[in-house]
């Protein structure tokens, strides 16, 4: 499965939330799409980056016109605000 499909269930998520604030905790992200989070979502900030569109996660947070705003990876949460 490619990276883009996987994370199609974020976007359609995100899309439904229309623009309002969103925190999830990495479990939540792991039951949206249906499958585990890779290791380097733990491990590595960059994985969380906006501007990394070469991550499905990224840019399923783009298309829907979200950007990550704030990122835990200590108590696995992540918070998306509206982009600018």
């Amino acid at each position: 499965m490619s990276a883009l499909r996987k994370y199609r269930p974020l976007q359609a998520h995100l899309e439904r939330r229309r623009g309002r604030p969103e925190m999830l905790t990495f479990e939540d992200i792991e039951q949206i799409i249906g499958k585990t989070l890779p290791e380097s979502a733990m491990k590595h900030r960059s994985f969380w980056a906006n501007d990394n569109t070469e991550n499905g996660h990224a840019r399923a947070w783009v298309r829907a016109g979200y950007r990550v705003a704030y990122l835990d990876r200590d108590q696995k949460v992540v918070t998306g605000r509206v982009r600018l």
